[in-house]
This record gives structure tokens, C-alpha cells and sequence, in this order.
């Protein structure tokens, strides 16, 4: 993503940053902009017929709350990364 080399120190902290600050903006594009509404249609009878159009909302509201799971998957992994750096039993000859 930056221009490190792969499996560094500087690679991972800057990618964290990055995922945590994407997250944040994420976060505040679904409060602010995708919850109003959907507080508003999710009603008991919307829910009451399921047809092509309920399942395209139910679609959307997946791709709504796997994206920011997935960038909190990359934040928690160079987090990870960042304090398991250089703690491997390898040697170089491995």
C-alpha cells in the first residue's frame, strides 16, 4: 500500500494507521448517512412480504456490515504484526 518494503516495521505501522483512520471514516458515513434512513424502512412491515426487493436491501445491508469488519480484520493484523516484529525463533538460514 506505501511504499515500504513487505514485512517491516514502518509497512505495518503506516497500514494500521491507515486501516484504523479508514475505519473511523467509515464509521462515521454509516452514522451519519446509511443509519437515518434505514431507521426509518425497517419496519416490521417491510419485512412482512420478502421479494427481489427486500433481498437487494438485505444484500446491500451484508456488503454494509462485512466492509468494516474486514478493515478492522487488516487494522487488528498489522496491530498484531506490529507487536510480534522480530519476536520469531527463526534464524536468517531458515
Amino acid at each position: 500500500m506505501f511504499k515500504f518494503d513487505k514485512y517491516t516495521l514502518p509497512y505495518h505501522i503506516t497500514n494500521m494507521i491507515f486501516y484504523v483512520f479508514t475505519l473511523a471514516v467509515i464509521g462515521f458515513i454509516y452514522v451519519y448517512i446509511f443509519y437515518p434512513p434505514l431507521s426509518d424502512v425497517a419496519t416490521q412491515e417491510f419485512f412482512a412480504t420478502f421479494g427481489l426487493r427486500e433481498f437487494g436491501g438485505l444484500f446491500f445491508f451484508l456488503l454494509l456490515i462485512i466492509t468494516p469488519l474486514l478493515v478492522l480484520f487488516g487494522a487488528v493484523h498489522h496491530f498484531y504484526r506490529i507487536i510480534t516484529y522480530r519476536k520469531s525463533g527463526r534464524t536468517a538460514a531458515e
